[in-house]
C-alpha cells in the first residue's frame, strides 16, 4: 500500500507540470474581451492542485491565489474566462475532486460567484 502512495506522488507532480504547461501554451486571452489570461489563472491556482486532489489543508499560497483571481475578475467576460480556464485545467488533473475545489474560496474566507464542474456552462 505504501508503494502505491509513493507512485501517486510522482504522477501527481508530472500531471501538475503538464497542466501548467498546457494552460500556459493556450492563447493569451481565454476570451476576446477579457483582462484575465489562462496563464494568470494557472499561476494563481497551481498551489491549490494538491488540495484539490489529496485534500488536507489549503495552503496560504492557494488562498492568496484564490483572492488574487477573485480581485482580477472585474467583468462578466473575466468571470467566463476564468471559469473556462479552471474547467479546462481541472479536467486534465487525474483524481481532482470538484466539490473540494469549489469549497476552497470558503476555506480561504472569501466567495466565488460560480461553481466549476465538468457540466458547468461557463458562457453564462
Amino acid at each position: 500500500m505504501a508503494g502505491n502512495k509513493l507512485n501517486v506522488v510522482p504522477l501527481f507532480q508530472v500531471m501538475t507540470v503538464v497542466v501548467v504547461c498546457m494552460l500556459a501554451e493556450a492563447p493569451g486571452r481565454a476570451e476576446a474581451a477579457t483582462n484575465i489570461t489562462c496563464e494568470q489563472v494557472t499561476n494563481w491556482l497551481t498551489p491549490c492542485i494538491s488540495y484539490g486532489v489529496f485534500g488536507g489543508t489549503v495552503s496560504p499560497e492557494c488562498c492568496q491565489g484564490i483572492k488574487d483571481l477573485i480581485a482580477a475578475k472585474r467583468t462578466k467576460d473575466d468571470m467566463r474566462a476564468s471559469c473556462s480556464c479552471i474547467q479546462k485545467g481541472a479536467a486534465m488533473i487525474p483524481g481532482i475532486d470538484y466539490d473540494r475545489i469549489n469549497n476552497i474560496p470558503t476555506l480561504c474566507g472569501t466567495s466565488c460567484h460560480y461553481k466549476v464542474y465538468p457540466s458547468t456552462d461557463c458562457s453564462k
